[in-house]
């Protein structure tokens, strides 16, 4: 139980005391899905992690439904203004636990900050030019997660920004964007940086393409060529398949296979993934990676089956016919890109939070101001 939830609990009491009717009516493919569901809970391992899953997804069906219906009242303007803070506060921790070898503890613990330092056991540390580096975490669960919100928080400030308006506000969300960059590259997360970049020269070629687009192409490369040249180059040049990282997704995504063939219909069931891992583990492996499959596609097909996988790709594409604001289409995207190569939008508190908010600006059926 998250104190998010306890928020969540709040404002949906409030939205209910608000609306004289509520009715919604689930289309066929809902139906389908939420009887495969509970099948599929009914006959896993574990039914009472299941239920806890179904629970969850409850929860974050009506945060998205409540985005999509409510973000007029929210105003988008705020809602960006909240992500810049986000931002600035994150990157400042970043900034400070790299600086501090290790967490700060004290009051941001109760902000989520796990205790660590560069000795913890499974820490995400890096190695730059031959020295240990610890990736900072902010107040999630690992760098990558940090470096996911970042990305996806940037780009959408960074479609919404006046160029021309030098207001506080505008001003304030500009070195939002400046200093989650530095925060992002603090993170080494390779996937994320890449896709911040590619999302950068999008933004940029599209409003200054007539503006001596060469030159910010031309910019842009150079940036690129300094970058691989720098310690920071090396993360990225270092890379090979023999890495623990790619060898672990890989015993992964070798167990996920196994467990959907073995559980087409209806998969080993919502949340059973971890319960199950073991078993398929031994069988092409002396090591355990007690760890969610780091592909949220092969996550929902190996614990909902043929039938959850096929009503989760139904959704993302009538999520995609409904976007109103093109823009929207961004974040989306890396969230299904970042997704093919991590789980935690699925899996972590935070990233379920942030995918649902995504989603329900996604179904918001007015273009977003």
């Amino acid at each position: 139980m998250y104190a998010t939830d306890t928020l969540i609990l709040l404002i949906f009491i409030l939205w209910i005391f608000n609306r004289r009717k509520f009715l919604i009516k689930p289309q066929f493919p809902i139906v389908i899905f939420a009887l495969c569901l509970i099948i599929g809970i009914a006959l896993s391992k574990s039914p009472q992690v299941g239920i806890y899953g179904a629970i969850k997804i409850l929860e974050f069906s009506f945060v998205g439904f409540y985005v999509a219906q409510d973000t007029n009242k929210l105003k988008f303007a705020n809602i960006l203004l909240m992500f810049s803070i986000g931002i600035v506060f994150e990157s400042f921790l970043a900034f400070a636990q790299y600086i501090n070898h290790g967490s700060l503890q004290g009051i941001f613990y109760f902000f989520g900050e796990r205790l660590f330092n560069s000795n913890t056991p499974g820490i995400a540390n890096a190695s730059l030019g031959g020295e240990l580096f610890l990736r900072p975490y902010g107040t999630f669960s690992h760098p990558n997660v940090l470096a996911g919100h970042l990305i996806i928080a940037m780009t959408l400030i960074v479609a919404s920004i006046k160029y021309k308006v030098l207001s506080m506000k505008e001003i304030f969300l500009k070195l939002s964007v400046i200093i989650g960059t530095a925060s992002l590259l603090l993170t080494l997360s390779r996937i994320a940086i890449v896709l911040w970049f590619v999302i950068l020269g999008i933004y940029i070629f599209r409003r200054f393409v007539n503006l001596k687009s060469y030159i910010i192409i031309l910019s842009l490369g150079l940036i690129l060529v300094l970058g691989l040249t720098t310690p920071l180059g090396t993360r990225f040049a270092s890379l090979k398949l023999t890495d623990e990282s790619i060898v672990q997704r890989e015993s992964l995504i070798k167990s996920s296979i196994a467990m959907i063939r073995d559980n087409l219909v209806f998969g080993v069931g919502l949340n059973n993934f971890l319960i199950n891992l073991p078993d398929y583990q031994k069988a092409h492996t002396p090591l355990f990676y007690l760890q969610p499959v780091h592909n949220i596609f092969l996550l929902i097909f190996s614990e909902t089956g043929i039938i959850g996988f096929s009503f989760f790709f139904w959704f993302l594409v009538q999520t995609y016919r409904r976007i109103n604001s093109s823009f929207i289409i961004y974040p989306l995207s890396l969230i299904i890109i970042l997704g093919l190569f991590d789980h935690y939008f699925l899996t972590l508190q935070q990233g379920q939070l942030l995918l649902t908010f995504i989603l329900g600006l996604c179904w918001y059926n007015k273009p977003l101001k």
